[in-house]
């Protein structure tokens, strides 16, 4: 069944969707700090200047005035901020979806962290403590669980997890999915990837899966989604990683400006303001910056990337729903 919220969304994005700039999406990455140090990321090392308060307030301000419906603060981790409260009670003034992305380690002491928010993603590696104190650091996994059950005990906040796949953790996949089914939470199931690009270089040795595993992860994903079980993309998402030919390619340019969603209906901000299509995005772009070029201009601009596509499902997917492909809608539907 349709649900209330999901119909005033469509109302809000059928009245914008003929206008020039029409963002539906939109991830912010407040900053580019993290209080901890997972082995496959290398957040904690990348340095940017950050808008200020009043700079992601006009932000946020204007992509609602623009029709955006989602917007999601990332990090580093987010709830670093002081302002963070604050900016979250900001967007769901303006009528957004407020989400945020989180390793949940500073919420059992500030359970308020949680208190302007729509959707919460934790970041969870294992069920196990072992396994997930490995990958994320001492103490990660019980600070997560304490968020988890503070964030379910909260009416109203829709929690997912997401897990970073590892060949440390690849064997607690099933009990991860069981773990997110026993407490009702959506589960994605990112397999870690580093590409051919600069980033690959920092990669530690020993925890990339190779492309025939990932390829098998993502069967098994495909089909435990054919059974129902409680993941968050549709088949296609999955499929898409298992056809995908060179998976150390994680993205093909194209001729002319690209067809793909992001850029157009999703996008993120980076910390210092600089626009991109995505996270992701490996082909030749200089982003314009908001505080140099002004949102709009960013805006407009960020469109014209080169990137074509890429096999990670959570991109699939976007480029599904807005493809109106049934199966992705439908999916959405019933995620809620």
């Amino acid at each position: 069944m349709i649900a209330a919220r999901q119909l005033r969304q469509a109302c809000r994005h059928l009245a914008h969707r003929l206008r020039p700039l029409h963002p539906l999406e939109a991830e912010v990455c407040l900053l580019n700090t993290c209080n901890l140090k997972c082995i496959y990321c290398r957040c904690p090392a990348v340095e940017l200047p950050q808008l200020s308060t009043s700079e992601w307030r006009a932000v946020i301000r204007r992509l609602a005035s623009l029709g955006t419906l989602r917007l999601k603060f990332h990090g580093g981790e987010p709830t670093l901020r002081d302002d963070f409260v604050d900016l979250c009670a900001e967007s769901r003034a303006c009528g957004l979806i407020t989400a945020a992305v989180t390793n949940g380690s500073l919420i059992p002491r500030r359970p308020a962290l949680l208190q302007e928010l729509d959707e919460l993603v934790l970041s969870l590696d294992s069920p196990q403590q072992q396994s997930n104190d490995r990958l994320r650091g001492a103490g990660s996994h019980r600070l997560a669980l304490q968020t988890l059950d503070i964030a379910l005990g909260r009416s109203g906040l829709r929690v997912y997890i997401n897990m970073v796949l590892t060949r440390h953790n690849l064997a607690d996949l099933e009990e991860m999915l069981l773990f997110c089914e026993g407490r009702g939470i959506g589960f994605n199931a990112q397999p870690v990837v580093f590409g051919r690009g600069p980033y690959q270089e920092l990669a530690p040795n020993g925890i990339a899966l190779t492309g025939e595993e990932i390829r098998e992860v993502h069967r098994r994903l495909a089909s435990w989604k054919r059974q129902g079980r409680g993941l968050l993309f549709s088949v296609a998402a999955y499929e898409k990683a298992i056809a995908w030919p060179d998976l150390d390619q994680l993205t093909l340019p194209c001729e002319g400006i690209s067809p793909c969603p992001a850029g157009r209906y999703y996008l993120r901000i980076e910390a210092n303001g600089d626009v991109v299509p995505c996270c992701q995005y490996e082909a030749s772009f200089k982003p314009m910056n908001i505080r140099r070029d002004g949102l709009d201009q960013a805006l407009l601009h960020v469109r014209t990337h080169h990137c074509g596509d890429c096999w990670l499902a959570y991109y699939t997917e976007r480029m599904e729903v807005f493809a109106l492909k049934p199966a992705a809608l439908w999916n959405t539907v019933r995620r809620g």
